[in-house]
């Protein structure tokens, strides 16, 4: 038994020393390829912008932009501001509607109401009075939320002028 493992460990090492001959003769004749460098471009990072301070007095003017479940393009201009209060009038084709709202300047988020119809005009039958709420962007000159009323959910942006 012994003779025989000593007869099986020779004849795996000869067949590992010839193994090793014949892939020492194959990869000389193999010649090397020369090495490959690979160069990713990465898009390089924005500048990070800090958020100017928005305070309620920043609100005071007109912003254009657009309101609605279509779309549509609308002004809101802001008259008052008290403390962290503010209030104006919503214009959208011939129609206005006051409102009257707050400011959250630590967070940079406004919040109103749509308190009453002044003018609807002759392109709306009638004008459902919306609840809003909106965020300022780093830059402070656009606000963007997002407002509900009885026909639903509707999206707004508007810029300051």
């Amino acid at each position: 038994m012994k003779l025989s493992r000593a007869a099986a460990g020779v004849s795996f090492l000869g067949a590992l020393a010839i193994g090793m001959a014949t892939a020492g003769l194959f990869a000389a004749d193999v010649e090397a390829e020369p090495a490959v460098t690979v160069t990713y471009k990465l898009t390089p990072m924005p500048n990070r912008v800090d958020p100017v301070w928005v305070q309620a007095e920043d609100l005071v003017g007109v912003w254009r932009g657009t309101w609605d479940h279509a779309g549509v393009p609308a002004t809101l201009t802001i008259k008052r501001t008290e403390g962290n209060r503010f209030s104006g009038i919503l214009k959208q084709g011939e129609a206005e509607v006051a409102f009257a709202g707050t400011i959250d300047e630590r967070d940079r988020r406004i919040f109103f109401h749509e308190t009453k119809v002044v003018q609807l005009g002759s392109e709306y039958g009638e004008w459902s009075l919306g609840t809003n709420s909106g965020a300022f962007s780093a830059d402070g000159n656009i606000l963007s939320g997002t407002g509900i009323d009885r026909w639903g959910t509707y999206q707004w942006t508007m810029t300051k002028e």
